[in-house]
């Protein structure tokens, strides 16, 4: 619990630098006293989508769980999808059913391990505070081409989908849909 607040607390601090490296996990909040920052720079972007990559390393070394990080750095209605996919997978377990939905953590890893490295290839106008960004994770050697689909949210910006861009391009977002019965024609 105290690790969920101190988390919570560096990534709404301003911009810190320690040891002369820019430590991703603070994200710019406020421009001045009684102003509001808007993140709307590719730069922003980029800190805000580092500062996930660098927490999800965090994950495996023991220092935060899964659950915490999506909590931080998703929307709130992905959040609620990935609740509904839950439940209903818990329930499917229960019955006996191996109809449930598999995530495991592929949302962030795309297939790789961690620690992961970024590599930013495009990133959409962010003016309509949405954006997409394409990277390039590496592992050990083997790559994964993603698409996050953000949105600024709390004055952050959030992942409201994940995607393999070098695939098929379905989304983590749209394969929840699908097994919850939410897409058209789609079983629930």
């Amino acid at each position: 619990m105290m690790l969920l607040a101190v988390l919570a607390i560096s990534f709404t601090a301003c911009g810190n630098k320690t040891n002369g490296s820019t430590d991703y996990t603070d994200t710019m909040m406020l421009d001045g006293p009684g102003s509001v920052y808007e993140p709307l720079t590719e730069e922003d972007i980029k800190e805000q989508v580092l500062a996930y990559y660098n927490e999800l390393n965090n994950v495996n070394n023991g220092e935060m769980k899964m659950s915490a990080l999506d909590s931080i750095a998703c929307t709130r209605s992905l959040l609620d999808l990935m609740k509904q996919a839950e439940e209903k997978s818990m329930k499917a377990i229960a019955q006996g059913s191996d109809a449930y939905f598999e995530d495991e953590g592929y949302r962030w890893y795309q297939g790789l391990g961690t620690p992961i490295s970024v590599q930013f290839d495009d990133i959409t106008d962010p003016s309509e505070k949405q954006v997409e960004v394409y990277l390039t994770l590496t592992w050990k050697g083997q790559e994964a081409k993603v698409r996050l689909r953000m949105q600024l949210e709390d004055l952050m910006w959030k992942i409201n989908d994940f995607a393999d861009y070098d695939t098929d391009g379905v989304g983590f977002r749209t394969d929840m849909e699908t097994f919850l019965g939410l897409n058209n024609g789609a079983a629930g």
